[in-house]
């Protein structure tokens, strides 16, 4: 999964001379982001080939143990950790249930998965 990034000089917001400027910047930066979360994704289906069960996919320590660093992550990038928190709850939450579908699809136990 590969999304190619239009490529363009992206001006610091300090630098931007008009609102085009500005929605120019956060149009690359919500390009930069989604290929973010495509290459996540990625990540999180390698990962099935370790899991020796579907119980094993969602490992609870896990999550329990990344939440807090995101929050922690957030705040010293100066965001509000009660919208990163949610947010990143949401896109794990996501993620574990694409796992299951490639693990099961990997091992023959679901027909059509559209996961590849």
């Amino acid at each position: 999964m590969n999304f190619p990034l239009v490529e363009i000089d992206m001006k610091t917001p300090e630098q931007c001379s008009a609102l085009d400027d500005i929605r120019d910047a956060i149009d690359r930066l919500d390009q930069q982001i989604i290929q973010a979360l495509g290459e996540r994704l990625a990540y999180v289906k390698a990962a099935a080939q370790f899991k020796p069960t579907e119980d094993s996919i969602a490992a609870p320590q896990r999550v329990a143990a990344m939440l807090p660093q995101r929050r922690q992550w957030a705040e010293q990038a100066g965001l509000d950790p009660m919208f990163v928190v949610p947010l990143f709850a949401q896109i794990i939450h996501w993620n574990i249930a694409q796992q299951v579908r490639h693990w099961r699809a990997q091992r023959g136990l679901v027909q059509g998965a559209n996961d590849e």
